[in-house]
């Protein structure tokens, strides 16, 4: 094999690479606008244009712009509690800011923004970047845990009808337990080597108290979504009591959690119209549009206030050396 062909197979490996990732990041936009393209088809542009005009924007626009402004608020308490150490805090500002950054990226592919939080974490608090991510990774599966637990609860609410759901969520609920017991009850060495390495080093510090506390912050910041849905879905005279909504929001947004589209765009509608199967479909699509592009919209707004704040703060120093350089101090 000549130098050449052996440049060019060495080339291959690399472009399929870079094509795979291509690929992965296109993946949300892809999934997102064939699942909402297909849904509007399904219902009809016509029927879909008649409802949104019934709607009273006047209450889902302030609705869902203070609903971003809670989970971005609330959010940011949970991030703090959780990077906060004895010997080493995030404050809250530190936490706000890292979140509102996040935004900019998580609005349009989950992973990006994931990575966006843990690094700035690891610059508020100068620890690995690995750490951090083993953090944000925590976060996730508390809340599988408290979404899990909510389904459960409005399930077992609906006693037969929710049979299925509680089946489903009990299942998970007790596979997390038992990972849990696991690395709580790992053999010492097991658990040195645990805490030692990068993504397991938290085990060391972490506490069952501090799992509650983090626990209750995350019950909060759903109960904020799940009082916003129940409130939007009486708004738009969509039928759904308390059991109803406590059992098919938690399943709804572990679809929109799932980092295949853009903030949930696309996955929550066909979550929503599934699990509540309404008699008018244009009308829950409707209002589930509205939920997404609020948040789509308000979460890139408040990430590229945080850009551009940082840009203007950076770009200060740069402007006022003209004046330096001509004092004659």
């Amino acid at each position: 094999m000549g130098a050449g062909e052996l440049h060019i197979a060495s080339a291959r490996p690399v472009q399929h690479a870079t094509m795979t990732r291509r690929w992965k990041r296109l993946l949300p936009f892809v999934v997102s606008t064939c699942l909402v393209l297909y849904l509007v088809w399904k219902v009809s542009l016509g029927a879909l244009a008649q409802v949104a005009a019934t709607l009273d924007w006047r209450l889902l626009i302030p609705a869902t712009a203070l609903l971003v402004l809670f989970l971005y608020l609330w959010d940011s308490l949970c991030i703090a509690r959780l990077f906060s150490q004895p010997e080493q805090s995030l404050s809250y500002r530190r936490a706000l800011q890292a979140r509102g950054f996040s935004y900019l990226l998580s609005g349009l592919n989950y992973e990006l923004g994931q990575a966006m939080l843990a690094w700035k974490v690891a610059q508020g608090q100068r620890t690995s970047v690995v750490a951090a991510a083993a953090g944000c990774l925590l976060v996730m599966v508390i809340d599988l845990t408290v979404l899990l637990g909510f389904g459960l609860l409005g399930a077992l609410l609906q006693h037969e009808d929710g049979r299925s759901v509680a089946i489903l969520c009990g299942s998970g609920l007790l596979g997390l337990a038992g990972s849990a017991m696991l690395i709580w009850f790992l053999p010492k060495d097991g658990r040195a080597w645990l805490t030692g390495s990068r993504w397991g080093s938290w085990v060391g510090s972490w506490t069952w108290r501090k799992s509650g506390q983090l626990l209750l912050l995350r019950c909060g910041y759903y109960v904020i979504i799940l009082l916003y849905a129940g409130a939007g879905l009486a708004i738009c005279y969509i039928p759904a009591s308390l059991q109803v909504v406590c059992s098919v929001i938690p399943l709804v947004l572990l679809a929109d959690g799932l980092p295949i589209s853009v903030s949930g765009l696309g996955t929550r509608e066909t979550a929503l119209l599934y699990l509540l199967n309404p008699d008018q479909p244009e009308r829950l699509l409707a209002f589930s549009l509205m939920w997404s592009a609020g948040l789509l919209v308000g979460r890139i707004g408040i990430g590229l206030a945080y850009w551009w704040i940082s840009s203007d703060t950076l770009a200060s120093p740069a402007q006022a050396s003209p004046e330096q350089e001509a004092s004659p101090c």
